[in-house]
């Protein structure tokens, strides 16, 4: 693996991680601003225009100012058997790193725990049109790296990939245990876990998203203006899905493989009435098809009454068949809802449990956007910095009373 690092003489922190590298036995070249362009463009890069020492580039993989934990994790080096913290967020989606951000800017010192990548399912979207600030639309990734690095600019540390497999009491906090072993120790946990969309398990679905197969309405909509499309499920999210692309669509062909749409009356109501939705229950959908240009041509749908096959010929599909969170090692100690989301007090992202939060896409009535996850993040953070504010002033009169 090789190893670069890029310093500079004025750098105070440049001296830990050389130390860290050295100690660890990890071979490294190191380069420095004073005999070297690239130390200087790399650091520039790295900061998103303002230079930052130092950074560590491996094969993949770019920190700037990486902390002990990160170097650790970075290099596969065992980490501690217990760290302590003052906030811990799980999953670092876009509600975990505005958390992390928000929390690292007022000096609560943070870790981010991500199973992936950080940037959850913004990852997979090479266009995001919809994110205030950018009317040309955002690269998803670049979005997610940036605001990655805004985050770990302030202090937060952020180790992927690390699984936390549970959570258990510890004092007036909480401690997190991973599949590595270690414990993680904080006064307050911010679960921003994400959830997946089900997938549509049909030949070609997989091989076609993100080229014609698309799991967010508001998100992809604006990319089938005046085409005809499929959408896949009958329930809530199917019905309102559907609703909003009819802004922009042609038409709709919705299949549902039950014997009918199990959506809301009122919403079956206005779908039915409108006659570019044309509605096929008791219908699977068994693959997609593309054509010669790897475009989608056409869904192959079996009609489960006649037991007829044929292909409805579209050119996009829409998936809605439910979302699954990303929260099973949060059973028994945080409460779910029936589909798993962690349920929180009205209104707020606090759960029943003190201090323990839910913000962005596990949280149960979540709207899976960036913003509003983003929006989860900030609320997040204002509610930790409060109740670790209490606890330290408590403590504090503790001492003088005592």
């Amino acid at each position: 693996m090789a190893v670069k690092l890029y310093a500079d003489p004025a750098c105070p922190d440049c001296a830990r991680v050389r130390a860290w590298l050295a100690a660890n036995r990890v071979e490294f070249e190191e380069l420095g601003t004073a005999g070297s362009d690239q130390a200087a463009r790399r650091a520039a890069e790295a900061g998103y225009g303002a230079p930052v020492f130092p950074v560590v580039e491996t094969e993949g993989r770019t920190l700037a100012r990486p902390s002990d934990l990160e170097l650790a994790e970075l290099f596969g080096r065992e980490l501690p058997a217990a760290v302590e913290t003052g906030c811990l967020i799980v999953g670092g989606g876009p509600a975990g790193l505005t958390a992390a951000l928000y929390l690292a800017r007022e000096m609560v010192p943070t870790i981010v725990l991500e199973q992936a990548l950080p940037g959850g399912q913004v990852n997979t979207t090479s266009l995001v049109e919809n994110y205030p600030g950018f009317p040309q639309g955002v690269d998803g990734p670049d979005l997610m790296a940036k605001l990655a690095y805004q985050a770990r600019r302030f202090g937060a540390e952020l180790l992927h990939p690390v699984e936390v497999t549970g959570l258990r009491a510890a004092g007036d906090g909480h401690e997190a245990l991973t599949a590595g072993g270690s414990v993680f120790r904080s006064g307050a946990v911010v679960v921003a876990a994400g959830s997946d969309y089900r997938r549509l398990e049909a030949p070609g679905a997989a091989e076609l998203t993100g080229r014609g197969v698309a799991y967010c309405a508001t998100c992809d909509a604006p990319f089938f203006r005046n085409k005809t499309v499929a959408v896949v499920g009958g329930g809530n999210s199917a019905a309102e899905e559907s609703l909003f692309l009819l802004k922009f669509v042609r038409e709709i062909h919705l299949f549902q493989h039950l014997p009918e749409l199990t959506a809301q009356r009122h919403l079956v109501e206005r779908l039915a009435a409108d006659p570019r939705v044309h509605l096929h229950v008791n219908s699977e959908v068994r693959a997609v098809r593309a054509d010669a240009r790897g475009a989608v041509r056409c869904v192959e749908v079996r009609d489960r009454a006649a037991g007829r096959d044929e292909c409805v010929a579209v050119q996009g599909v829409f998936v809605f068949i439910g979302r699954t969170p990303n929260t099973g090692w949060l059973r028994g100690y945080a409460e779910l809802d029936a589909a798993g989301f962690v349920v929180t007090r009205p209104g707020s992202v606090a759960t029943a449990r003190q201090g323990l939060f839910a913000a962005g896409d596990c949280r149960s009535g979540a709207r899976a956007q960036i913003t509003t996850a983003a929006g989860d993040g900030t609320l997040a953070s204002f509610l930790v910095r409060e109740l670790l504010g209490q606890r330290q002033a408590r403590r504090a009169d503790a001492v003088v009373g005592g």
